[in-house]
């Protein structure tokens, strides 16, 4: 196990790029846009927080939980791999590899659990041995790359520096949580999450470090700070769309994106249109005759 991030797995192997990703999801935007991809996205992290608390699992338990889901669909389609039975198995991996174990019929039963509380059950259909199963697909495509650097700790020395007080850090703290509603924990290092937590906190917060010269303070740190400002970016771009986030009609887009046939490229909406034109133009010119 690497004692620090640079030499870690999670950086030499899992630090991604936004055109990766991007490509990866090129299936699943053949059948949905988006938009929607991204509510898929938040909703099965917060799905995935609600059955963390049902386990009385710590916060960092659930976060190496959302990795792992996060790079298992950096390679595949949430239209191919049903998204609840990974979200479930990353559950069971993560409670064994952080060292706070479950029984694998406790994790199925709290998740069957779980999705019956909606107005609309959502169906589980599966036992601790598809689960178990599941957990080998799941350790391939995560190239048993198991050890998660986590941004808490950059957290927890950069706050007791700061001496800001526990009210800012319970914030910060829960900025990082939301961050991994998106992508971020593929795409940028631990530490700097955590920084852009504090940054973001200060801008939110302005009248709690009144008492520290935050920009002298970040500059001694030197480390980029366009980087901070994209990841703050990206999270205020999430709590913009959060704003009018809607769980309850996620399971139908989930249903739509499983089962509709693909959405029209702008090839084909551009052919159509045309053929369209040519056909009124053709039209035009009979009744002209």
């Amino acid at each position: 196990m690497a004692a620090n991030y640079w030499d870690s797995s999670q950086f030499k192997y899992w630090k991604l790029d936004r055109t990766s990703l991007q490509k990866n999801k090129l299936e699943d935007l053949q059948y949905a846009e988006a938009a929607d991809i991204f509510r898929i996205e938040i909703y099965f992290a917060n799905l995935m927080h609600k059955l963390g608390k049902r386990l009385q699992l710590r916060q960092q338990v659930t976060a190496t939980a959302l990795v792992y889901f996060k790079r298992f669909y950096a390679k595949n389609s949430f239209r191919v791999i049903d998204p609840y039975l990974v979200a479930s198995t990353c559950m069971y991996l993560a409670c064994k590899i952080e060292e706070s174990p479950h029984h694998i019929r406790t994790i199925v039963h709290e998740t069957k659990n779980m999705l019956l509380e909606p107005r609309e059950a959502i169906p589980f259909p599966y036992d601790h041995h598809v689960l178990a199963e599941c957990e080998f697909y799941l350790l391939e495509d995560l190239q048993f790359h198991l050890i998660i650097f986590h941004p808490y700790r950059s957290l927890s020395i950069y706050m007791a520096d700061l001496k800001l007080g526990r009210s800012c850090l319970q914030t910060a703290w829960f900025i990082v949580n939301d961050s991994y509603r998106t992508n971020l924990c593929l795409l940028y290092p631990p530490h700097m999450i955590a920084l852009a937590a504090i940054y973001l906190m200060c801008s939110l917060y302005p009248e709690h470090v009144e008492k520290r010269d935050m920009r002298q303070w970040f500059a001694d740190l030197q480390v980029e700070i366009e980087q901070i400002v994209e990841i703050t970016q990206e999270l205020i771009t999430l709590y913009e769309f959060w704003s009018d986030f809607k769980e309850d009609k996620v399971p139908a887009i989930i249903n739509k994106l499983r089962t509709s046939p693909p959405l029209p490229s702008l090839s084909q909406s551009q052919s159509q249109s045309q053929s369209q034109s040519q056909a009124q133009s053709r039209s035009l010119n009979q009744r002209k005759k």
